[in-house]
């Protein structure tokens, strides 16, 4: 639809940061760029205000929301949840029929590790793979609404994880597939967010 392209488009500029947190959001300019008319453009902010990428001032217009570090702990907190939950209802038969595909992506975000490169996307892609595998609408629909709302709160305000302090996706699915039981599996799930929050978080400003 109209709406969903204008989300697209508004959504890859925040992620290019061709849109930068406290930018005023022109959306007749929007409008005129994808050749549709205003009500999905306005259909589109709205749903980016709710989800947290926006907010509206009276009067002044829309702007992209500034994060705080605090809502990138807190979208840390809801991916944790989510991830834990998904890898006790994925380990076993239906990991072990997605290794193959699995295993491209992992390897995919680590060779991203390895060559220096900020993973975000591909370590993302690797994540929204294996929480597809619960095959539950609800918690797959909620994860990419955090996924894509973290992503926008880290190309803004987080730098690239250091290799130091990487768990490499290659083993973290080794592990996962060796999972004796669901406990075992979240457990290594929860390690591995972990490892990545606290490297994200490593020497980044705080509001404690």
């Amino acid at each position: 639809t109209f709406a969903e392209q204008a989300y697209d488009h508004i959504f890859n500029q925040l992620i290019r940061r061709d849109l930068r947190p406290g930018d005023l959001l022109d959306r007749k300019q929007i409008a005129e760029d994808l050749g549709i008319s205003l009500i999905p453009v306005s259909d589109a902010v709205q749903r980016l205000t709710h989800e947290g990428f926006l907010t509206t001032r009276r009067r002044q217009g829309t702007f992209v929301r500034p994060p705080g570090i605090e809502d990138v702990r807190g979208q840390f907190l809801l991916r944790e949840a989510l991830e834990c939950q998904s890898a006790r209802l994925y380990r076993g038969e239906k990991l072990r029929k997605a290794i193959p595909r699995l295993r491209k992506l992992a390897r995919a975000a680590d060779r991203a590790a390895d060559a220096g490169r900020q993973l975000w996307t591909e370590d993302f892609a690797f994540h929204q793979a294996l929480v597809a595998l619960t095959v539950c609408d609800a918690l797959i629909s909620c994860f990419e609404r955090v996924v894509n709302l973290s992503l926008f709160h880290q190309t803004a305000l987080i730098s690239p994880m250091q290799p130091t302090t990487y768990d490499r996706h290659l083993q973290l699915l080794d592990d996962l597939c060796e999972a004796a039981s669901a406990d075992k599996a979240e457990s290594r799930i929860r390690q591995h967010l972990r490892c990545g929050k606290e490297s994200l978080f490593d020497n980044q400003p705080t509001t404690d």
